[in-house]
């Protein structure tokens, strides 16, 4: 099994030339260890040893689900661009995903007319401010829209 380390650098030698250049802004290294750890301890533990008791105790199974979601798909190096951004996570879940990693939403844009995959959706922009340094990461996420 691969360490955190040899993941980190596996997803980082697959990023495109963009992602690359849009890593050390995103604070990619750092969330991608937080997602991580998450997984590995999973949410009572993390809860325990987390600075501000994240994820909240009454999140449901549903909401911790998708901080699941979430966190495996920042081990698969998802999120930094428009074509490659989270998926499968409502907009509360996406601001709950990083929301565990200490960073609250504080800017939205919005595109109501994207496809993504041949799939027609919204892709939401959304700039994350850290609770403690102020540093701001923008993370992409994309809803498809439901099917009729």
């Amino acid at each position: 099994m691969k360490n955190k380390l040899q993941a980190l650098d596996e997803v980082i030698n697959n990023f495109s030339e963009e992602e690359k250049l849009l890593m050390d802004t995103n604070q990619f290294a750092y969330i991608f260890s937080k997602a991580w750890m998450y997984l590995k301890m999973g949410p009572e533990i993390y809860r325990k040893h987390d600075a501000f008791n994240q994820p909240p105790s009454d999140f449901d199974d549903e909401e911790l689900q998708i901080l699941t979601d979430g966190c495996n798909q920042i081990l698969r190096g998802v999120g930094m661009t428009e074509n490659n951004p989270f998926t499968n996570l409502d907009v509360f879940g996406f601001y709950n995903l990083f929301r565990l990693f200490h960073f609250d939403n504080i800017d939205r844009k919005t595109n109501h007319y994207f496809t993504l995959n041949g799939k027609p959706g919204i892709l939401d922009c959304i700039t994350f401010q850290h609770y403690v340094d102020d540093s701001q990461v923008i993370y992409y996420n994309f809803c498809e829209f439901p099917k009729k």
